[in-house]
């Protein structure tokens, strides 16, 4: 691999930046950490190094989300991630620098109205320059389309229900805006019925049955997830729901805040809702978690997958989230440089890079199982 400084993290100095950062330095490619403020970076950086047991290979530069000091970085590179969220509301001059400076895009998000929009608005334009635009390049949602396309690999599978099952987890700061934004809105969380996109109501808890687990578990839509937004333009699919099991400890504080929500600010304007939610993910914010654990932050994907004569299930096991997230990133990264890119345009990366390929890369690692 070339050593030429070709990949930049924008909002490297968060949690996710750090492990993203931490990934790519694992893989030996050299990469710019970006962000709004020098002395958070250069903090950023120490911890990288201290976990990756080495010097890292990463320049510091300073820009705030403006196309005016994005674009003379942007310049630069071919690869940009980002990690800066709530991105329906800071993501927006990141996405359409990218374009406009042909680069590569990823990101974190969990946001799945904000994946429709830059779906919408800068798909095609990203297919026509033989970029990749991939949202969602994370834990969530990443690990259920992976999941998907192998039950998709049995012949007459036409629908897909999901559940992201997660013990102990360990919601960031910004993860935590991120998810109030999403599950506080009560008309955009969709999932795929009929080859329509539907809205969940906000306000309902579910119980799933996982088949690894004795008895029911609590779950929400968690914002509408990424695959029915990946699937709904799919030949294949006509209907994909996704649930997740995040923990009864997660789960019972974020619905006493949607419903607080629906009471105090459903009938605001958008601004003063997302207003709302940031000052509650302030509230529930109890800094920085430390950096997660396969052998205690265990997570595991059933999808079941159903046609006219045929049912298949899958359990995929993806531990350490946050961990995976930073991995599918800097794997992500390494692909696009070894010009490995499978589909231009709006792909997930089971689609941009070959699910099958990821799973036997990510098995090597310890991350999963490898299903048959």
């Amino acid at each position: 691999m070339s050593n030429e400084r070709k990949v930049l993290v924008y909002g490297a100095s968060g949690y996710t930046g750090k492990l993203v950062s931490e990934s790519l330095a694992q893989r030996n490619i050299p990469f710019y950490m970006a962000g709004r403020t020098q002395s958070r970076l250069e903090d950023a950086l120490k911890i990288v190094e201290q976990r990756h047991g080495a010097p890292v290979d990463a320049k510091i530069v300073v820009a705030s989300n403006s196309p005016e000091e994005l674009r003379p970085l942007f310049e630069k590179v071919d690869v940009v991630i980002n990690v800066s969220g709530p991105f329906m509301q800071l993501g927006w001059p990141i996405v359409e620098t990218a374009l406009e400076c042909n680069c590569h895009y990823l990101d974190t998000t969990g946001e799945q109205d904000w994946s429709l929009a830059i779906k919408e608005k800068y798909g095609k334009a990203f297919e026509e320059k033989g970029l990749l635009l991939n949202p969602a390049n994370s834990y969530m949602w990443a690990a259920g389309a992976l999941a998907a396309e192998v039950i998709l690999e049995t012949e007459g599978i036409d629908s897909l229900d999901i559940v992201y099952q997660i013990d102990n987890g360990l919601p960031s700061e910004a993860s935590t805006k991120s998810f109030l934004r999403m599950v506080c809105n009560d008309t955009s969380q969709y999932y795929l019925e009929l080859n329509e996109l539907k809205s969940w109501p906000n306000d309902v808890v579910y119980q799933v049955a996982a088949p690894h687990r004795n008895g029911v578990i609590p779950a929400l839509p968690w914002g509408g997830a990424n695959e029915p937004i990946w699937f709904m333009d799919d030949p294949r699919v006509r209907n994909c729901k996704v649930l997740t099991a995040i923990g009864k400890d997660l789960i019972e504080p974020v619905a006493e805040a949607i419903k607080a929500f629906n009471e105090q600010a459903a009938h605001l304007p958008q601004e003063e809702k997302e207003a709302w939610t940031n000052a509650v993910g302030d509230m529930m914010d109890t800094g920085e978690p430390p950096k997660d654990d396969m052998d205690v932050q265990r997570s595991v994907i059933v999808c079941h997958g159903q046609g006219r004569q045929v049912t298949k299930t899958l359990l995929l096991n993806m531990s350490a989230p946050y961990t995976w997230t930073g991995d599918i990133c800097a794997e992500g990264a390494q692909r696009l440089l070894n010009g490995q890119l499978k589909k231009a345009g709006y792909q997930s990366a089971a689609q941009a890079f070959g699910h099958r390929e990821l799973l036997e890369t990510f098995h090597k690692l310890g991350f999963c199982n490898l299903p048959e």
